[in-house]
């Protein structure tokens, strides 16, 4: 998920070939759970309609729960926040990058990350592993945060923001995914809305929608 207006990263052969195998055995899991239930699906089930060896799930993906959490362009975007949180605060480092977080394929209703996001908000030790990694994301961008600024690594108050900000993001993500709007090609638009409304929160003015939407601020005449 390369970040907008930044090149998309040159990959070699052998990365190519993980990460083409690592959402291959992502989309037969996801099949799977589909299927038979997120409980009932074992992970050598997974390697073996895949293909692929037991060792090669764990390898790439660490548990079964890493499956649906793990992405293989994780890395891709933490770069990019990272240097964007290095540069300017956290809350407006991941404003300007709502866009990267809502293209069409993000915010089908009805595509992939909604079936991920499926699971994520029914199956509970998936729900508290989704939480734990934003917590983790949160730690990793105060950290680089605050080695910018010249402060601690874990400097209690970038950590106490970052921390908000990546729980105000998975809020609007469960938030949109159980409940989707607009007609065909206003999804993006919308799920932006959405993420924007819960950035919008931590700033102590909570608004209906973004300036410019046709909504006004709550409270507002």
């Amino acid at each position: 998920m390369p970040a907008p207006d930044l090149p998309a990263p040159v990959l070699g052969l052998r990365e190519t070939k993980r990460r083409e195998a690592m959402g291959h055995i992502q989309r037969v899991a996801l099949d799977l759970f589909d299927a038979r239930g997120y409980a009932a699906v074992t992970v050598e089930e997974i390697a073996a309609t895949a293909r692929v060896a037991p060792r090669t799930v764990y390898r790439y993906f660490g548990t079964k729960d890493g499956i649906l959490l793990t992405q293989p362009e994780d890395d891709d975007m933490a770069a990019v926040l990272a240097g964007a949180v290095a540069r300017e605060d956290v809350l407006d480092a991941v404003r300007a990058l709502v866009p990267a977080f809502t293209t069409a394929e993000f915010a089908d209703p009805h595509g992939y990350w909604a079936r991920v996001m499926g699971y994520v908000g029914t199956v509970p030790e998936l729900t508290r592993a989704f939480a734990v990694a934003a917590l983790e994301i949160g730690d990793g961008l105060a950290a680089a945060q605050a080695t910018a600024r010249g402060l601690a690594p874990d400097d209690l108050v970038a950590r106490v923001r970052a921390r908000a900000v990546v729980v105000a993001l998975a809020a609007a993500l469960g938030d949109w995914y159980a409940h989707p709007e607009g007609g065909a090609g206003e999804h993006a638009d919308r799920m932006a809305e959405r993420m924007h409304r819960a950035l919008d929160a931590l700033d102590g003015e909570p608004r209906s929608a973004r300036p410019g939407t046709g909504s006004e601020r709550v409270g507002e005449p």
